[in-house]
């Protein structure tokens, strides 16, 4: 009778992983600033969805890039998102080059007015209890129908 072999000392079944300390934490962090999604990630790596998902369980460091840069991209939307919706100024300079006066350089200032289709969006996912298009109504009433003797043939 074979003795087995504490958890420890077994060998591990299946094949050897894919995973690269030095390089897929890296790749999946740049991608993440990128703007992919998971499955455009792990496309770009050559594995499976599954596979991705699971080097996020087995891999803090591998988590920690994707989540990081994802965070940053989000953020910058939001911010675009908001200015948008607000309304901004910007600077403009232009450089001309006149014959007669040299370069000239003029700088102005341009307004953006706010848009109204990012202001709907901003409170429908801010705030979508007061901003949503569907309201939930409640009835908590009894409904009761009279017909009039003269209705019966309806």
């Amino acid at each position: 009778m074979t003795k087995k072999k504490p958890i420890g000392e077994q060998k591990k079944k299946g094949r050897k992983s894919l995973y690269n300390p030095e390089f897929h934490p890296k790749k999946a962090g740049e991608l993440a600033l990128m703007g992919k999604t998971d499955v455009e990630i792990a496309k770009a790596l050559d594995v499976s969805e599954a596979t991705l998902n699971k080097w996020k369980t087995l891999y803090p460091e591998f988590t920690e890039s994707l989540k990081a840069n994802k965070d940053i991209v989000d953020s910058g939307v939001v911010k675009s998102l908001l200015q948008r919706a607000c309304g901004y100024e910007y600077t403009e300079i232009s450089v001309k080059d006149d014959p007669e006066k040299g370069i000239i350089t003029t700088t102005t200032t341009k307004k953006v007015a706010p848009d109204v289709t990012a202001q709907i969006f901003w409170l429908k996912n801010r705030q979508s209890k007061d901003w949503r298009d569907k309201h939930e109504v409640e009835n908590t009433g009894n409904l009761t129908l009279h017909f009039d003797k003269e209705d019966k043939d309806l």
